[in-house]
């Protein structure tokens, strides 16, 4: 089973991250230290590795102690400052009681990681307060530092090669940010900063002496990235400008000390510095040496010069390459692939760039700190699928993490072989890693009770082997869950989210029922994101979803489209260019702000040069993708068989018609009417309050779907009795108007609110 804290190491997006793995494969490297047999890694989420396998650290916050410990290794620690930083204002009622608790786990779990050969860790209590004691090379943070310093130093011998080897293997230990989830806590957040300048300062030296071997590709390839995050950092500018010179590109690099320039003067109000200036004018007079530069920048001191003082503006956002389209509602409006999932259960999702929202997260973080406060109340995200659910509370849950609250994610699905209670198996299973004390005591006071929730994670069958157990049972079975979970709380405030509840197992339900009625001012804040299209709730689980949505114990969020602001932002970032108007507002009308809807748009509609020529961009919208067909495909699929017929009869009908029209095209020995008003009540069809009470669909791309459903002779035939039919009953004056307003046979036409104007 895997920590789902310590799951949450990224993979490196830029290029410098990955270059060091390129340098793997470079030969001649010297003097590579073998890896201990057990570390403590930083880079990333801090973690105790022995073998290469991920040891359990416990809570966020007992890796908070060893982080605030780790930090100042060496050093005393005193109580109240321990204190003080892990909780601020708001400590325990016994502070004191509960740091040595925390100690204690944290010595358990480095005593069961070590080796006598590769050396030991202590944390020992030294008046007035505790401290780490550790070899240095057993951090591979000391080890990059130690690596960097040994590149640097032969950078002034004129040793390049090795340089370069060094700084590779460097490099190639930073797999993420240092201190991933921990940098709510002042003295580790300096440290991820300063390690953070110094990964910047081992990406210049690396530079350095790939020029020196004329190794200029690198550079441009790594730098190029780098540049765009840390635009004002005169140095890695400097050393792009050179590679790109030395490829034949000094127009680019002339260009881009211009646009260095701009930004130093409207973000800093200064001018580049010398070192900048000379590479410069360099380039402008062709007379850039490829082996003098860095050794004169060695020579000068300038290898190390404080051109980092002028180079810690702050770095713009980078937009993201459109990328393929995920599932729907899993997809981040933006930003980098979703985090790997563990062997034992899934983490949340990473943040991306997020859009708009404002008021929807001020509400939800409201209501979740509410529930930690003793609430007593579940919290629903609701809303259709792909508008973003699940990315509005990996925004909350976010900040919660920061502040080191613990949230632990489970995924329910409809999938056959998926065993009861599948759900609550992955919160457990992950609570099971960082809580084991706490289930020690559940199972002793428990026993077999537990085995539904308890996988085996080599097999994935339940250890229970009974036959379906008497109703006593089951209550007995839920009422042990509730009962952990709840000693859970106690000990520590947990906030729990389920994710896709409308496809949660019926005992899955039945425990979350169960639980809302056991809340009572206990710190556990449960949040629930399901589909809300008025389907789910009339159609899915028998009403189980319906009466845990509906409870007065229960908190609703509705989470609806981007405004059209909001749908510019996330369309420009996605295609990486400004999208003309009148071509924005029919993305907006198609996609309904529906974030993966608009993503499915632009991906049909093709790249930028698309979208600025507005017929093709009208062309090519008028289609209703596939993902989106798909997605309320499955909308529609959950309706009674009667009401989809009469549905697709309505499809045809063109943008509103009255039911004595739906009569006539109604599939025959069938009374739409009935089926009519559940599809009122679902939200798919509006009706006038008054007569002749024509009808609508809310939606026109539930329309069109439903349409491209029909075979060809079926929307003949449909179409040939409407405009029989309608004559009859109103008269040859309207005649004319069904003839106008019915979509031909051929195909559906993109509705005219949606044509550019």
């Amino acid at each position: 089973m895997a920590d789902p804290f310590e799951s949450t190491t990224v993979e490196p997006t830029s290029a410098a991250m990955r270059a060091p793995r390129e340098a793997e494969r470079t030969p001649g490297r010297r003097n590579e230290p073998r890896r201990p047999a057990w570390e403590l890694r930083v880079f990333g989420s801090l973690a105790l590795v022995r073998d290469g396998i991920a040891l359990p650290l416990g809570p966020l916050r007992h890796r908070a102690l060893l982080g605030l410990l780790l930090v100042r290794l060496g050093n005393v620690v005193t109580v109240e400052q321990l204190v003080d930083e892990l909780w601020g204002p708001h400590p325990p009622r016994r502070p004191v009681a509960t740091l040595q608790t925390y100690i204690s786990h944290l010595r358990r779990a480095l005593a069961g990681a070590e080796d006598p050969e590769t050396g030991q860790a202590r944390l020992r209590h030294r008046a007035p307060g505790y401290v780490f004691e550790l070899d240095p090379d057993l951090v591979d943070a000391y080890r990059f530092e130690q690596l960097i310093e040994r590149g640097r130093r032969s950078i002034t011998e004129g040793r390049f090669d090795r340089a370069r080897d060094d700084l590779a293997q460097a490099l190639s230990l930073w797999g993420a940010e240092p201190y991933l989830e921990l940098v709510s806590c002042g003295p580790i957040a300096d440290e991820s900063e300063r390690l953070g300048h110094l990964r910047l300062t081992a990406l210049e030296a690396h530079a350095d002496a790939c020029l020196a071997l004329g190794d200029a590709d690198w550079v441009v390839r790594v730098l190029h990235s780098e540049v765009q995050h840390h635009p004002t950092r005169e140095r890695l500018v400097g050393h792009l400008m050179t590679g790109l010179y030395h490829l034949g590109r000094q127009a680019e690099a002339l260009r881009l000390y211009e646009q260095t320039r701009l930004q130093l003067a409207e973000e800093l109000g200064v001018d580049p510095g010398g070192e900048l200036q000379g590479v410069h004018a360099d380039i402008l007079n062709q007379r850039l040496g490829l082996p003098e530069s860095p050794v004169r920048l060695a020579a000068t001191g300038t290898a190390d010069a404080p051109a980092a003082d002028v180079s810690e503006g702050p770095a713009p956002a980078q937009a993201p390459a459109p990328a393929q389209a995920p599932a729907p509602d899993k997809v981040p409006e933006a930003g980098p692939a979703p985090l790997p999932d563990t062997s034992c259960a899934p983490t949340a999702p990473t943040r991306g760039l997020f859009v708009g929202r404002r008021r929807e997260i001020g509400l939800l973080n409201a209501h979740v700190r509410e529930a930690l406060n003793g609430g007593s109340h579940l919290t629903a995200v609701l809303g259709e699928m792909g508008v973003g659910k699940t990315e509005l509370v990996v925004e909350v849950a976010s900040g919660l993490t920061d502040l080191l609250q613990e949230v632990v994610w489970g995924c329910c699905t409809s999938g056959k072989g998926a065993p009861d209670y599948w759900v609550w198996s992955q919160v457990f299973r992950q609570l099971a890693v960082s809580h084991p004390e706490v289930f020690r005591r559940a199972e002793a006071r428990f026993g077999a009770l537990l085995a539904p929730l308890m996988l085996d994670p080599e097999t994935s069958c339940r250890q229970l082997t009974a036959e379906d157990p008497p109703p006593l049972v089951h209550f007995l079975v839920q009422d042990a869950m509730c009962e952990t979970l709840l000693a859970l709380a106690a000990e520590e405030p947990l906030v729990v989210v389920l994710e896709d509840l409308d496809q949660a197992d019926e005992r899955s339900l039945e425990l979350l029922g169960l639980l809302r009625t056991r809340l009572h001012r206990e710190p556990l804040g449960i949040v629930v994101i399901a589909e809300d299209t008025g389907v789910a709730a009339d159609f899915l689980k028998g009403g189980a979803v319906t009466d845990i949505l509906s409870d007065s114990r229960t908190r609703t969020l509705r989470v609806t489209g981007l405004s059209h602001s909001e749908t510019a932002r996330l369309a420009e970032v996605q295609t990486g260019a400004e999208v003309p108007d009148d071509v924005l507002r029919v993305l907006h009308e198609r996609s309904r702000g529906n974030p993966y809807f608009l993503h499915e748009f632009l991906a049909g509609a093709g790249g930028p040069e698309s979208l600025r020529d507005r017929t093709a961009a009208e062309r090519a919208l008028a289609d209703v993708p596939l993902g989106v067909r798909q997605a309320l495909g499955r909308r529609i699929a959950a309706l009674p068989e009667q009401v989809v017929e009469v549905l697709r009869s309505c499809s045809a009908l063109g943008a509103d018609f009255d039911l004595g029209l739906v009569r006539d095209v109604a599939p025959p020995d069938t009374d739409p009417e009935p089926a009519v008003e559940t599809a009122a009540r679902c939200g798919l069809l509006r009706k006038e309050p008054r007569p002749p009470f024509r009808l609508a669909f809310r939606d026109g791309l539930v329309q069109e779907v439903l349409l491209v459903g029909l075979s060809g002779t079926e929307r003949t035939r449909l179409r040939a009795s409407a405009l029989r039919s309608g004559p009859l009953r109103s008269g040859p004056a309207v005649a004319e108007r069904y003839q106008t307003c019915l979509i031909p046979p051929g195909g559906a036409a993109i509705p005219r609110t949606a044509h550019p104007a």
